[in-house]
């Protein structure tokens, strides 16, 4: 009887332990859905951000070699037009739309007119800081909602290696360079600038597709 006095107390002491952590168990399972809703949105919330970058990025860029049919600047314009808050530019959006009200072959001429071969483009490196502080608690969403968004990611990795690669061969052309290096060098930078708009037009299309499957954030 004295063995079990000593033992009750240590048995309830253990069934203490195991229905708390059976209630953290259960709590957690809990609040999963509810996180996971919550890292959902706030992500997709980021991606509409970067969407509204891009989007400008790969029209200033289509703009520079006259490339801006009707089809892609409606894609740009709902995405401007979409973009509520401090960042909402409207005359931005004024000068879309009168230039998407030309016919493109006026729109490619006034694209030509405007074009400064000697002048470079100013590519911005850009990030998504809150995705990659959340990225730790990425598994608990769906396989669909992690592939897409990582995807996302490595295009936008894609775009960043572009930004300096162009400016340092922008640099060189300030270069005492031969007449053919410096052709060279200029057909190597127009060539870094189309693929940068490229890329910043697959992560403006992919950040649309996510926002189809997961909603804007509310």
């Amino acid at each position: 009887m004295e063995y079990l006095k000593h033992v009750e107390p240590a048995l309830l002491i253990l069934l203490g332990w195991l229905l708390s952590l059976f209630t953290l168990v259960i709590s957690e399972r809990i609040r999963r859905p509810y996180r996971r809703r919550d890292l959902i949105r706030a992500v997709v919330d980021e991606m509409l951000g970067l969407q509204r970058t891009m989007a400008i990025v790969a029209y200033l860029v289509r703009a520079r070699y006259a490339a801006l049919p009707d089809a892609f600047l409606d894609k740009v314009l709902a995405i401007v037009e979409g973009c509520h808050g401090p960042d909402r530019d409207e005359n931005l959006i004024q000068a879309l739309r009168e230039f998407r009200g030309l016919p493109e072959g006026q729109r490619t001429a006034v694209c030509q007119a405007r074009r400064k071969p000697n002048v470079g483009i100013a590519l911005r490196q850009f990030a998504i800081p809150l995705f990659a502080t959340q990225i730790a608690d990425l598994p608990i969403c769906g396989l669909d909602f992690q592939r897409s968004v990582l995807k996302i990611r490595y295009d936008l990795d894609l775009y960043n290696q572009l930004v300096p690669y162009t400016q340092s061969l922008l640099e060189r052309t300030f270069d005492d360079l031969s007449p053919e290096n410096r052709e060279a060098l200029i057909s190597n930078q127009e060539q870094g600038y189309r693929e940068a708009g490229q890329r910043a037009g697959i992560i403006m299309e992919e950040i649309g597709e996510l926002r189809k499957r997961y909603g804007s954030a509310k």
